[in-house]
């Protein structure tokens, strides 16, 4: 369930992109922008500049408006579906300024972990993979730049859809930008804000169905992988489950991906629409940090809860 790395110039850069992003004190980070710094808890959802919809097969994208035109910058609705028969997701990263893709490519060469690259990019969020036929729904920041989107997920064998063309290249600039030009106001209200934290996930008491506010309060890049359960499982079963997720092993429990929030930079955020059946769940951070590959997971970040 978990995605991998893969070598190979240009799909090296795509696969460490999909795999890790910044702490705070990298190298040549100009921290996060005014519009998306974590601060107090928004009421109301940011107002959308443009809209995407994004259906997902093996292994491609295709994005409606063509995004070719460019993207403009900011706050960014994105409809995802997914059209295929395995699971994908569609996660966006952006070369800090500065940063080429040769040199994106070199410091990654050789780590299928993705670790070693993490330094070159800001994550700036997008969805967490979703089983097929299912549609997820999330507003993300894109910023003046290079921005590639990406699905990171594995295919049986363990070969990263990234591998197999699913990433994009998309140019962010003002003020001519593409996107939808008669993007509907939302005018909708935030439930509440599921934090991830330097020592976890602080998830709202009242998961009820609505808009929620991921954000990364941590030094470190985190993710918020949703995973339902098909059935009850206590602390031990927990530590096997998660076990089995770090090192790519089928689960003794039946499990549902059922979307979250894609890998977010420390100090970004964005924002994430739950609409979660009753039932028992896991949240999961699969992500590195600079130079180490063991997966957050490993290291307890991992939260169950039920809705």
């Amino acid at each position: 369930m978990r995605p991998r790395a893969a070598v190979g110039a240009m799909v090296v850069v795509t696969l460490l992109l999909g795999a890790c992003g910044p702490s705070d004190d990298d190298a040549g980070s100009d921290g996060p922008p005014a519009s998306t710094s974590v601060g107090a808890a928004a009421t109301r959802l940011p107002e959308p500049v443009q809209e995407i919809e994004i259906d997902a097969t093996e292994y491609t994208f295709t994005m409606r408006p063509d995004p070719a035109g460019g993207l403009a910058p900011g706050w960014t609705l994105l409809r995802f579906h997914n059209a295929g028969d395995e699971a994908h997701q569609v996660m966006f990263a952006r070369l800090k300024d500065g940063v080429d893709m040769a040199e994106l490519a070199a410091a990654g060469e050789g780590d299928s972990s993705g670790s070693g690259a993490i330094e070159f990019v800001d994550m700036i969020g997008g969805v967490s993979y979703i089983g097929p036929d299912q549609d997820t729904t999330a507003l993300v920041d894109l910023t003046e730049g290079t921005v590639i989107a990406m699905c990171y997920v594995p295919d049986a064998h363990g070969v990263a859809h990234a591998l197999m063309g699913m990433t994009t290249l998309l140019t962010v600039s003002a003020p001519s930008g593409g996107g939808s030009a008669d993007v509907e106001p939302l005018d909708e209200e935030v439930l509440g804000t599921i934090e991830l934290a330097p020592d976890g996930y602080h998830l709202p008491e009242d998961l009820r169905a609505g808009w929620y506010r991921v954000a990364n309060t941590d030094t470190a890049l985190h993710e918020l992988s949703l995973l339902r359960l098909g059935e009850p499982i206590d602390e031990d079963g927990e530590a096997r489950l998660v076990d089995d997720l770090a090192a790519n092993r089928t689960p003794e429990v039946e499990l549902e991906a059922v979307g979250g929030m894609g890998a977010i930079s420390a100090g970004f955020d964005g924002y994430l629409y739950l609409d979660l059946a009753p039932g028992d769940y896991l949240a999961v951070d699969f992500m590195p940090d600079p130079g180490d590959p063991r997966p957050h997971l490993l290291d307890g970040y991992h939260a169950g809860f039920s809705v």
